[in-house]
Parts: C-alpha cells; sequence; structure tokens
C-alpha cells in the first residue's frame, strides 16, 4: 500500500490525478489516503493541474510516527 519513492518524467500533456493514475491503481488510492505526497518539479499542486512534456513529478511516501 506504500508505494516507494518514484521519479518519472511526464511524456504526455495530462493532469495530476490522471498522471498518478497510469503509475498504478494501488498508488492512486495511498495518494487518495494522502498516505503519499507528490512534488511537480519541486512544488505541489492541485489534482487539476494540467502536467506538460517534460515535467518531472516526485511521489514518496508520508512516514509519520505517534
Amino acid at each position: 500500500m506504500y508505494p516507494s519513492l518514484t521519479v518519472k518524467v511526464v511524456e504526455e500533456p495530462t493532469t495530476l490525478r490522471e498522471f498518478i493514475a497510469t503509475l498504478g491503481k494501488d498508488t492512486l488510492y495511498a495518494y487518495d489516503r494522502r498516505v503519499v505526497g507528490v512534488f511537480v518539479n519541486d512544488r505541489r499542486l492541485w489534482d487539476s493541474a494540467k502536467l506538460k512534456p517534460g515535467d518531472r513529478v516526485v511521489v514518496f511516501p508520508i512516514i509519520v510516527g505517534g
């Protein structure tokens, strides 16, 4: 359920949510549950943000303690 650190480069125009969905349903589920963080070109963006070819997307697990 916790995807490992992933760095991908966008190849086709898409939205952030659609791009996350291409990484697999486990990654999308983790993203919806907010247990992974996502940076696009070192910035956080909304799900509906439009990504361009060449954008760098980093998906990383969020580690919390208690």
